[in-house]
């Protein structure tokens, strides 16, 4: 009996270090994907989306470009099937014309599109605690390949989101958004390039009216 009691407890202290290494190995693992973000100063990149929509039977699909600047937000603009741009701030968002010109938006339509709008510019800013105080998040990790999935913690959210699942290797590559009725989002990223600040004519596209000092850099 000695014996047997000997074995489990030498099995459960082998299992509890096993657990604590595997945590330790996660967690460093987890820094190491935030900090690949968070020094990320400038980005850009080109972006395909597709909307599965419930009784439609073929996807919803469009492309573009993006850029996203730290501190002053992210900037996405469809040119396939037709021209839709919008810079994503932290306090709001600027609706772009084709024609350059550009309005604050009144309101974002749909809370899908919003809440994957404040994700992306949460996470591309490494902004984990804004993440995490709308969302249970998960990590999941294959080799050099990560995955993070968040499943909302709000009532409002949970009543049209079912989750979020963002997978990326050195930089975010997709995110998926499955809404409670079945829809589903899918963004792809690819082409990513990183630099020290934009140029003068992107930079104009992170403020509403244009800044004087966007003609400097």
């Amino acid at each position: 009996m000695k014996k047997r009691m000997l074995h489990q407890f030498l099995a459960g202290a082998l299992l509890m270090f096993v657990a604590a290494q595997l945590q330790a190995a996660t967690e460093e693992q987890i820094a190491k994907v935030i900090k690949q973000v968070n020094d990320i100063r400038f980005m850009e990149g080109q972006f395909v989306q597709q909307k599965k929509i419930t009784g439609i039977d073929y996807p919803l699909k469009s492309q573009g470009q993006f850029m996203f600047w730290k501190g002053q937000g992210l900037y996405l603009a469809t040119e396939k099937p037709f021209f839709n741009a919008m810079t994503i701030t932290g306090s709001g968002m600027i609706v772009w014309q084709a024609d350059g010109t550009a309005a604050l938006a009144q309101e974002q339509s749909g809370i899908i599109q919003r809440e994957v709008n404040k994700t992306l510019l949460a996470f591309f800013s490494a902004d984990i605690a804004a993440i995490e105080q709308r969302f249970n998040v998960e990590w999941g990790f294959d080799k050099e390949q990560w995955q993070l999935s968040l499943t909302p913690k709000l009532d409002v959210i949970q009543k049209n989101m079912r989750v979020a699942i963002i997978r990326g290797r050195q930089f975010m590559n997709e995110l998926s958004v499955i809404g409670a009725n079945g829809d589903q989002t899918d963004l792809s990223f690819s082409g990513q390039q990183q630099s020290a600040q934009p140029t003068a004519i992107q930079c104009h596209k992170f403020y509403l009216p244009a800044q004087d000092l966007c003609n400097k850099l």
